[in-house]
């Protein structure tokens, strides 16, 4: 269980967003290690990196100190990958050194049993005792991509998109499938942390951070136990207020999900039900898959909380418009009749042969009128009883010799986004790769 304070919001502002990093236990012999070296030099990190090696050798071609004590400057982070046994000694030598903030990579602590949480309880004594903030253990570190900062334990490909979402993940290894699943999306991340066993930092402590990040505008979350509740619901309370949507995931749901989460941290699940009636009343986005919690991020990031459920859609073929309208009914989106002035206008632009009911199909026509599309969402966007428009349209995944046509048509499709006010969805019809041909996900675009 979490034993660090809400209060020290400051302490977990500064363990974000270092000016200097030490890696303990580097080794040329670690994946981890060049990891997080390679990390740091990839993207851009601005101030020194130090190496600590009990031999004082070279590593990743470059010197190292034996140890922390040696280092020739006071260190911002310490980004600890020395043994389960070490570890206790080396927390001791990094307060010594005056060094505020750890990332402790290393295992085999709560997660493992009653052995490994008496340590782990250990670790925390001494953490309060000395003054130093500790996420982890049993993590992967964080990326502030905002401030391209990225002590990390897996490699981070290039390019790393910022943007507004943060992400907040209870694992370890899904972190890098989440951010890789997002970079395809173009949807940016502010910062992406996995939290490990949150021994001192949990969770709620990051979304308390991210609530009053200028650079974060939607918080996702991969929930295995929410072990703060009474924080938990009134951080909702507070993003909810402040506009802020949360987007989670909350595994665990099942006794095999349970088993699985608490040997994964050492964490309890608790009661399903009463999770997701909490999120309900406390506006919670609850989703089922990574790949809902990242497009539904992005997709809040880019055109903000939709005002209403009432959805005008706009697509090209019928069989899109049928299953629009089943998942809609699952989903409790409302397809309203249009007005007869909306009819009308869309009559006029839209063959005859086309359907002027919501969902509008407009046919495989586009392929002859290349602004039929365009002409049709103009036509229903005044509609009275509409909070919301989706238009349903696929980007072309490499662009033919002579591109103006199809480049100017998307060029006014957002124009158009840009200047309506209500909110225009760009929805593909299946799940496919941004492509070169396709923006960052800074307009209300998604392809899922």
């Amino acid at each position: 269980m979490s034993d660090f304070k809400a209060a020290a919001v400051d302490h977990v502002r500064r363990l974000f967003n270092p000016r200097s990093v030490a890696l303990i236990g580097a080794t040329d012999k670690s994946r981890w290690s060049w990891s997080i070296f390679g990390n740091l030099a990839l993207h851009g990190f601005s101030g020194p990196v130090y190496l600590v090696n009990p031999r004082g050798v070279p590593v990743h071609g470059q010197e190292s100190y034996p140890s922390v004590a040696d280092l020739p400057q006071l260190v911002d982070l310490a980004f600890v990958m020395v043994p389960t046994t070490a570890v206790l000694g080396v927390l001791a030598e990094v307060a010594d050194a005056g060094i505020p903030s750890v990332v402790l990579l290393t295992s085999g602590f709560a997660e493992v049993g009653a052995e490994g949480a008496e340590l782990e309880r250990q670790v925390v004594d001494l953490a309060r005792r000395r003054g130093l903030t500790i996420l982890g253990p049993n993590g992967n570190g964080f990326i502030n991509a905002a401030a391209r900062i990225t002590p990390y334990g897996l490699p981070i490909d290039a390019p790393l998109i910022g943007g507004p979402v943060g992400v907040v993940l209870q694992s370890g290894a899904l972190a890098s499938s989440v951010l890789t699943f997002a970079q395809t999306r173009n949807v940016g991340v502010s910062l992406l942390v996995s939290m490990g066993n949150e021994s001192m930092v949990s969770m709620t402590d990051v979304i308390r951070y991210l609530i009053d990040d200028d650079a974060t505008r939607v918080i996702a979350l991969f929930i295995e136990s929410v072990r703060r509740p009474a924080e938990f619901i009134e951080l909702a309370r507070e993003a909810l207020v402040k506009g802020k949507p949360i987007v989670a995931i909350k595994v665990g749901r099942s006794q095999t999900g349970a088993r699985v989460a608490r040997s994964h941290t050492g964490s309890l699940v608790g009661d399903d039900a009463v999770v997701d009636a909490v999120f309900r009343q406390h506006g919670v986005i609850r989703v089922d898959c990574l790949e809902d919690l990242i497009i539904t991020a992005g997709l809040l990031a880019a055109v903000g909380p939709l005002p209403g459920n009432r959805v005008g859609f706009v697509t090209a073929s019928g069989g899109a418009s049928e299953i629009i309208a089943d998942r809609a009914e699952d989903e409790d989106i409302e397809i309203p009749e249009f007005a007869p002035a909306t009819v009308e206008r869309l009559r006029a632009v839209v063959p005859e042969f086309a359907a002027t009911q919501n969902p509008v199909d407009v046919t495989g026509y586009i392929l002859v009128d290349r602004n039929l599309l365009r002409n049709a969402l103009s036509a229903v966007h005044d509609d009275p009883s509409l909070d919301a428009l989706v238009v349903v349209t696929d980007l072309p995944r490499t662009l033919p010799a002579d591109p103006a046509l199809i480049i100017d048509g998307f060029r006014q499709t957002g124009e158009l986004i840009r200047r309506s006010a209500k909110p225009i969805v760009v929805m593909g019809n299946t799940l496919t790769d941004i492509t070169p041909v396709s923006p960052p996900f800074s307009a209300a675009s998604t392809t899922g």
